[in-house]
């Protein structure tokens, strides 16, 4: 059964200025490199209320990636990585079972 991964990526750092364009491109690499593809539906808003009450108001970049395997340990290492290579607490990664028609 196919599966489709969607990774957030957001596109501004925690001072508000723009991440340089090459880390965007090393991820499209690694997914070229893994996957064969990946596709970038668009920019997605969002916003979250901290434990302080501090409400954030956030944009990122919307990707999703199909394939065959649900390959968790990629997926676990890669969120991992763009952890640390974007500076952000946290990066959501959701994958789903799908049916290819």
């Amino acid at each position: 059964m196919p599966f489709i991964t969607q990774v957030l990526l957001p596109r501004r750092d925690n001072l508000g200025g723009p991440y340089p364009l090459e880390l965007y491109e090393r991820f499209h690499a690694r997914l070229i490199a893994r996957f064969r593809g990946w596709s970038r539906k668009g920019q997605v808003e969002g916003a979250w209320l901290s434990p302080s009450g501090r409400l954030y108001a956030e944009e990122h970049w919307l990707y999703e990636i199909g394939h065959s395997r649900a390959d968790l340990r990629f997926w676990q290492s890669e969120k991992e990585r763009l952890k640390n290579e974007f500076g952000q607490e946290e990066i959501w990664i959701i994958q789903y079972k799908g049916r290819r028609i």
